[in-house]
């Protein structure tokens, strides 16, 4: 099953999203921060990253961007995960962290599982 990194601050949202992933078979890896998201990467090869949009320091776009310069996840889709509405500048925040989609929070699980699952369906080539 596909490998899906979780990328939030808030512990007990990440680690509540790691269980219903779980639960549906998938290998999930939590990071607590935009730091921690980078270090994972060194040692988790994500097929999907599911990124919160406000974190302290650095936020989802500054991190997706990050990741977008690295070769080997370049083309891994990332989902942000926010609070933030299309009045708020959610659809210009996912273009320009280059995100496939995103998921507000407080989040329904269904949609979340249905999103997730097209952006793996769609992904180009699964990273390794």
């Amino acid at each position: 099953m596909a490998r899906i990194l979780v990328v939030d601050d808030n512990e007990e949202i990440a680690h509540l999203v790691s269980i219903i992933l779980g639960r549906e078979g998938y290998d999930v890896e939590i990071a607590l921060s935009g730091k921690e998201c980078i270090e994972k990467l060194r040692t988790f090869s994500p097929d999907l990253i599911l990124m919160d949009y406000f974190m302290p320091g650095d936020d989802g776009v500054v991190v997706a961007k990050h990741i977008r310069k690295e070769s080997r996840f370049g083309r891994v889709p990332i989902i942000l995960f926010t609070i933030m509405s299309f009045q708020e500048g959610l659809q210009e925040a996912v273009e320009e962290a280059g995100a496939v989609d995103y998921i507000q929070k407080p989040f329904d699980i269904s949609t979340m599982l249905k999103k997730i699952k097209r952006a793996l369906s769609a992904a180009p080539v699964a990273a390794k």
